[in-house]
């Protein structure tokens, strides 16, 4: 709980009454020890006066020991006001005559049967003393003979009507402090009820001001200092609100830069975070600061491994981890026109190719940029196989063409052996044919893409029945089965690319059935997942017998120059199944390939 008041105004009236009961309180207090002295020093001189006319009076008693008219004497005195005690001792202290008188009453000898001994002054002097409370003075007098006193006179002088006039003047003056506390509280108000307004005024621009409300100049009407604090508010108005206006465009502007800054890091974010290079970043004391997920995808690297290493701890790491790392010449070779490349070791080794830069900037001391070069590797060795290949399998019929050529050029042959060495020159030529299609075939799609295919509305069992009514299966294979087609099959496919995908897909279900195993055709319908939920697909299956695929093999399907059997037995450039692939991509389709090795393969083209 808080006693001292919160507002101003009662703050100093309580103040004010404060300093006002203080100053009554002393002014009371002064006054009151001034008349309490005053009554006591007068009572004082009372009580000697009293004390020394009986001392006077009582000498001859005394020494004619008449107690009786000393009694008398002592009653006479005590009649007196304020006197409360009257007592006449001798030398030991033993009481000669005792009179008291109570308030209201009237003075009485006390008689005492055993009167004890009441101790005297030691010297024979008149003095006065006070009681221990307080409430009465003592007065002593001695009665003198010579210089020998007789006898003691003592008189208890009452100090009340002093204590009730003391109490009286804290009385009066503690109702006249509650009237002026009152009365002074009120004209203080009164006073300060137009400051405290200009006060408030005040306040309220001040709290509109801070708000941002605007507002017309102040007026304030009042002392000199409230005009001085209206010039002063209305100058620090203007000037907030310059500041506001300078503040204001300046958040702005910040806003605008921080809103340009963030789309920049949000684009360089997507673009780090998408890219398919690795990027890594040094700082300025050569510590590794930044890496996105490219990199540590690529090295097989955790980010609390690579963040916070200098060079020679990524180059420990990348070599720890490289194929054969003699081959591996270190970063700083990285920082050369054409970089470097690391083979990393693995199931299928991966290629990376290294480079750096030094950029300018002050943040960042080194930039290292990796590339997985692992496709372009492979197809490179893939190309020089094909190439090797290709001259391999166009090398053999352009032989045995300028071989048959020359032969009947330069000799005379019967009608039937000169037919028969044309037969194996069209075979031949028919074969190279072949081969060069399949690579303008690639070309194309590579080219074009879908640009090249017209799409029409056909049903898949018609189309696959006009293609097996042109086709003729190799020398001494039989015809391919086909089951019954489960209804209509509308399909939107080039008809053109569709039959060559039957056809490729078809020969190679022979080609790579040596033994003549027979080879089946089977029209499916299946419903589709996802976003085409609810339609049908279509699909035809071709099956062989033949020598089958490994799980390995199976894996690397499609992909361009790969071929299942590399011993040169079986014809042709790896390029099939890809174009089939690719084509069937171009169409919205897809190729589902099942496999075992020695058990035959499954093509299945889905529409």
């Amino acid at each position: 709980m808080r006693l001292w008041p919160q507002r101003f105004k009662h703050q100093l009236g309580l103040m004010f009454a404060l300093l006002l009961l203080v100053a009554l309180g002393l002014l009371s207090g002064f006054t009151a020890w001034q008349q309490t002295t005053r009554g006591r020093d007068g009572a004082a001189a009372q009580a000697q006066m009293l004390a020394a006319s009986l001392s006077a009076s009582s000498m001859s008693l005394v020494l004619t020991d008449s107690l009786d008219a000393l009694e008398a004497q002592a009653l006479s005195y005590a009649g007196l006001a304020n006197v409360r005690q009257i007592t006449l001792l001798d030398t030991k202290g033993r009481p000669l005559t005792r009179v008291q008188h109570l308030p209201g009453q009237a003075p009485a000898a006390l008689f005492e049967s055993d009167p004890s001994e009441i101790p005297a002054p030691a010297l024979a002097k008149p003095h006065i003393e006070t009681n221990p409370d307080g409430s009465r003075l003592i007065a002593w007098h001695p009665l003198l003979s010579g210089e020998q006193a007789l006898a003691w006179v003592r008189v208890d002088y009452d100090l009340a009507e002093q204590q009730q006039q003391a109490q009286a003047i804290w009385r009066n003056t503690a109702f006249v402090a509650i009237f002026a506390i009152m009365l002074c509280y009120g004209l203080l108000m009164l006073f300060l009820r137009r400051p405290l307004a200009c006060l408030d005024e005040a306040r309220l621009f001040a709290v509109e001001l801070s708000d941002d409300l605007g507002r017309a100049p102040m007026e304030l009407q009042g002392p000199l200092e409230f005009v001085q604090l209206q010039r002063a508010l209305n100058e620090t108005s203007v000037l907030l609100q310059q500041h506001l206006i300078m503040l204001q465009d300046s958040m702005e502007t910040h806003q605008a830069q921080s809103r340009q800054l963030a789309a920049q890091n949000d684009q360089l974010g997507a673009i780090f975070a998408n890219s398919p290079d690795g990027l890594l970043t040094f700082n300025r004391y050569g510590k590794i600061e930044f890496t996105n997920q490219a990199f540590l995808r690529l090295a097989d690297l955790r980010e609390d491994e690579v963040l916070g290493l200098d060079d020679l701890g990524l180059d420990t790491k990348l070599r720890e981890r490289a194929l054969d790392a003699s081959e591996f010449l270190g970063l700083a070779a990285s920082f050369g026109p054409e970089g470097q490349s690391l083979t990393l070791r693995g199931d299928r080794p991966r290629v990376l190719l290294i480079s750096g830069r030094q950029p300018t900037a002050s943040a960042v001391s080194l930039v290292l940029y990796v590339r997985d070069e692992t496709r372009q590797h492979e197809l490179d060795r893939m190309k020089s196989e094909f190439l090797s290949l290709a001259a391999h399998e166009l090398r053999t019929p352009m032989a045995s063409i300028f071989g048959f050529v020359e032969l009947l050029l330069n000799r005379e042959f019967s009608e039937a052996k000169r037919l028969d060495l044309l037969n194996r020159i069209h075979r031949q030529s028919k074969l190279m044919i072949n081969i060069l299609n399949e690579l303008l075939d690639l070309a194309r799609i590579e080219a074009r893409g879908a640009a090249d295919l017209h799409f029409e509305l056909l049903d898949l069992g018609e189309l696959l029945h006009q293609m097996l009514s042109d086709y003729k299966p190799p020398e001494g294979r039989a015809a391919p089965e086909v089951g019954p087609a489960p209804g209509p099959m509308p399909v939107s496919v080039d008809r053109q690319k569709m039959q060559q995908i039957l056809l490729n897909t078809l020969s190679n279900a022979y080609k790579y059935s040596p033994g003549g195993e027979p080879v089946s055709i089977r029209l499916r319908v299946a419903e589709s997942n996802g976003p085409d939920e609810g339609r049908s697909r279509y699909g035809i299956e071709i099956r062989d017998q033949g020598i089958g695929l490994s799980p390995e093999h199976l894996a690397r399907m499609g992909e361009r120059f790969f071929r299942a059997d590399t011993s040169g037995h079986i014809p042709g450039t790896g390029l099939g199944v890809s174009i089939v692939k690719e084509l069937l991509e171009l169409m919205g389709g897809r190729l589902e390939i099942t496999s075992e090795l020695g058990q035959g393969s499954r093509f299945c083209l889905w529409l």
